[in-house]
């Protein structure tokens, strides 16, 4: 998880006493550094950038706002925003240095300039098979317009996270529809005959939206996936007497990782049960 430390500047011209503004690239040399061990930049377990990431930046346990006041840059008073991330269960006191014209660095960790921000590290969840669920959704039947016993079903299961919210999730090990587009994000499909075919797929996070699966140009089917907020949709998708030219059952790696509001990752692969008709959550080992 990130959390925004602000450094707020104000710079005096020594020869006049007046302030002045700082440019952008004297902004950029503004460093975080350690307070206890100064002039030491952070870094290793602790990262800072000037680059915020998708995820929310306070628990809900969390009273206080990490949006900061900047009514401090009133007066020519500037300011630099960072985001803090770290790997380590500890609290972390940070200052800010500069480098001044003259080449000279001068921080906050001590007088005259002594300012800092206190930081606490938590521990990172990381889920395993007992924080998710996996729900299976309506099933779908339809046939083509123009022959009567060519027949598809459709099922979607959503998974989610017990505790926060679902917000994001990276598939690695997929088909990626270059040669036929309707494959895409399918993890595997198993024809045991010409005339059947189960084909399963997962799907990227977002707004309820109209997928093409099956396996072109035999069986161009149009499906609704994503309908659930907040969880991941998997698709399997079961067609008859389509008389496929192939046979025989292939699967891919189909490992994925979720992220919870705050960043909190879990890892696991889609595997097949019920003679591969129904998807499965497997740990990732």
């Amino acid at each position: 998880m990130q959390v925004p430390v602000v450094v707020v500047i104000k710079t005096i011209d020594p020869d006049t006493n007046t302030s002045y503004q700082l440019s952008e690239s004297d902004l950029e040399t503004i460093k975080l550094i350690d307070y206890d061990d100064p002039p030491t930049e952070l870094s290793g377990s602790w990262s800072y950038s000037t680059t915020e990431n998708e995820f929310d930046h306070s628990l809900p346990s969390t009273n206080k706002a990490l949006q900061p006041d900047l009514s401090l840059t009133d007066g020519g008073s500037q300011k630099k925003r960072y985001w803090v991330t770290t790997t380590k269960v500890e609290n972390k006191r940070v200052a800010a240095s500069i480098k001044q014209p003259n080449g000279t660095v001068v921080h906050t960790a001590g007088d005259p300039y002594d300012s800092k921000a206190t930081l606490t590290g938590t521990n990172v969840v990381s889920y395993k098979l007992d924080d998710i669920n996996l729900r299976k959704g309506d099933t779908t039947t339809g046939t083509p317009s123009l022959i009567e016993l060519q027949k598809w079903t459709q099922t979607n299961y959503y998974l989610t996270i017990n505790k926060y919210e679902l917000r994001k999730a990276d598939f690695h090990g997929y088909i990626l529809g270059t040669e036929d587009p309707s494959l895409e994000y399918a993890t595997a499909y198993f024809s045991p005959t010409a005339a059947t075919c189960d084909i399963f797929y997962y799907w990227p996070m977002g707004p309820k939206e109209t997928r093409g699966v099956g396996r072109a140009p035999w069986a161009p089917i149009e499906i609704t996936v994503n309908e659930e907020s907040n969880a991941l949709c998997f698709t399997h998708m079961h067609l008859q007497n389509y008389e496929f030219w192939w046979f025989g059952s292939y699967s891919w790696e189909g490992r994925f990782t979720i992220y919870d509001q705050f960043g909190n990752p879990g890892t696991f692969w889609v595997g097949y049960k019920d003679s591969n008709t129904t998807p499965e959550i497997l740990d990732h080992n």
